[in-house]
């Protein structure tokens, strides 16, 4: 392998805590990850998206539905039963060889693991538990084709190693064949296959932690008035094709979902009425250049905004209001031209109260789900607060309210928990729902959001059950813990932490719920021989149970079989 491509796998390994683990199975959470986060819009666990030793060809496997990774069939089905139309749906493969060459015969038992799964013509069997769910989630995607945009998902293929590509007649002409079968399917609107190079894998790899930067020229730039909370603000007039080249585009000409993570709304589609008179006014040329006016504009918040000449810099901004005209011009971007103009308002702030005042602000002309305003409400500042008392010691965890919250600073992934894995590990421990943070996040959302983000509940079950998922992760990165048990960790978490304070549970709420929790934070606050015998001991219990199956682990009768265990 080069040393480059191993210098930067091992930093991954160590940071995220999989130093047990085979060079050859690291590799592929290394390329897994580096592909897939600029198109999922939240953390994901590497174990979702990575295949096991029964797979038939392919090592990463992801189906994204609106920016998020799709985790089951019935959490697909839920999403499609919403009033929405338009979902956005990618399907990812991945191949990963450590080797520096690009061998022919490994890109065609990909291609053959690809079609074999896309083909629903064809009953599927695959001796890996994500491919099988990956067929069946796609089998219910392509029954619900009305509501995706463009009436059909996109596809992506893609092929790594550790060499150099240099195009070999061979290998693309296999490209091109590979292609031209997925597209006599008829299921996708876009087919992208690709064969990724250590250059590339690197530059991916890097963009994954590193701060997004941009600078954007503009037409006119009016600073205004100090306010009271921010920085600086600017009033700005810019080209709608700078915007969309500078700000929105990946280097690989993709759109940068990450920027609109704190844009509570989702892109609602071209066809919806609004967005096409927006545009509508793109492609009149005489209407265009009246967009300024006719237009609202976009909100862009950065906590990093320098003005140079007529050019501005921003550092980790998000559009926090602006989605629906954002996407929008990307979606016509060959028809903008340099007379059509936007405007901008751009706000430096590093103010976590300002911050969420300017996302609801923006967000409240048109009614909002309540729920995508979770990492704003009350609870979630507080959270974060009791994360950070334990500052300077070693059980020290980092709650990620923002994404790429902690971007530049030298913390180990393994500590780092962004909302959406905090709020698992919560509904795992403290309401006994491992089975929705296993293959139902979005039913965890609807039944439990509600409960965990009262402004009651107490920091510490948060704290607790996020510290026992970070010492159940050292520990198999240590080998304490077989590595085939990370994909049970909902439910041994959950053991672990009944082990040492009970299986009662106190109310959420209450004070006796903190001295639960200090049981526990005592416990798991080191690294000693009592820590590993409990969550062997965990780790015993579920492997113990009947008949224990992918099928066994999403039902919520388990947990209770699992604590009569106890």
């Amino acid at each position: 392998m080069h040393k480059i491509v191993q210098a930067h796998l091992e930093n991954f390994s160590k940071s995220f805590g999989l130093e047990s683990y085979g060079e050859d199975v690291q590799f592929e959470m290394f390329s897994n990850k580096s592909i897939l986060t600029p198109h999922i819009c939240t953390d994901f666990e590497l174990e979702d998206v990575t295949t096991s030793n029964g797979d038939n060809g392919t090592d990463g496997l992801a189906i994204i539905i609106d920016e998020e990774l799709c985790m089951s069939p019935e959490d697909a089905s839920s999403i499609f039963s919403k009033p929405k139309r338009n979902h956005d749906v990618e399907l990812f493969f991945i191949q990963s060889k450590t080797s520096e060459s690009f061998d022919l015969g490994d890109f065609l038992k990909f291609k053959e693991s690809v079609l074999k799964l896309i083909n629903i013509e064809e009953p599927y069997d695959s001796n890996d538990e994500l491919q099988r769910n990956a067929r069946e989630i796609f089998d219910i995607v392509i029954k619900n084709v009305p509501k995706i945009r463009n009436g059909k998902p996109k596809i992506y293929a893609k092929y790594v190693t550790t060499g150099m590509y240099k195009k070999p007649k061979e290998l693309e002409a296999a490209k091109r064949r590979f292609k031209s079968e997925i597209d006599e399917y008829g299921f996708f609107s876009e087919v992208n296959i690709e064969f990724i190079d250590r250059d590339q894998l690197t530059k991916l790899w890097i963009n994954t932690y590193s701060n997004v930067t941009a600078e954007l020229p503009t037409f006119s730039l009016a600073p205004l008035p100090s306010i009271n909370g921010i920085d600086e603000a600017y009033l700005a007039v810019v080209k709608a094709e700078d915007y969309v080249k500078n700000l929105l585009l990946t280097e690989d000409g993709t759109l940068r979902g990450h920027v609109f993570f704190e844009n509570v709304r989702s892109f609602l589609g071209i066809e919806n009425n609004v967005n096409a008179q927006i545009a509508e006014t793109i492609k009149n040329k005489d209407a265009a250049s009246r967009f300024p006016v006719l237009n609202n504009g976009i909100t862009i918040v950065s906590p990093d905004v320098r003005v140079q000449n007529n050019n501005i810099h921003l550092e980790n901004f998000q559009v926090v209001n602006g989605c629906q005209t954002s996407n929008v011009l990307y979606e016509c971007r060959d028809l903008l031209d340099s007379n059509m103009m936007l405007n901008l308002k751009i706000v430096e702030t590093s103010n976590e109260d300002v911050f969420s005042e300017l996302v609801r602000a923006t967000n409240s002309q048109t009614k909002v789900d309540e729920t995508q305003f979770l990492s704003l409400k009350p609870i979630a500042k507080k959270v974060e607060a009791y994360f950070d008392a334990y500052d300077g010691q070693d059980a020290r965890l980092f709650l990620e309210r923002r994404d790429r919250q902690f971007a530049g600073r030298d913390i180990p992934a393994i500590r780092i928990f962004p909302l959406n894995l905090a709020v698992k590990c919560v509904a795992s421990v403290f309401f006994k729902r491992p089975d929705l943070a296993y293959r139902y996040p979005q039913r965890m959302y609807e039944q439990l959001a509600d409960k965990i983000f009262a402004d009651d509940i107490k920091e510490s079950v948060f704290y607790t059950s996020c510290l026992a998922l970070y010492r159940f992760n050292l520990l198999t990165s240590n080998a304490d813990i077989p590595q085939n048990m990370r994909k049970y960790k909902w439910h041994i978490i959950s053991i672990a932490c009944f082990l040492v304070a009970g299986k009662d549970l106190p109310k959420t709420n209450t004070k006796r719920i903190d001295t639960y929790c200090s049981k526990i934070i005592n416990k798991f606050s080191k690294h000693d021989a009592d820590v590993v015998k409990i969550f062997n001991q965990a780790v015993n219990i579920v492997t113990g149970i009947d008949e224990l199956s992918d099928d066994k682990m999403k039902r919520q009768s388990t947990i209770e079989e699992l604590l009569r265990k106890i």
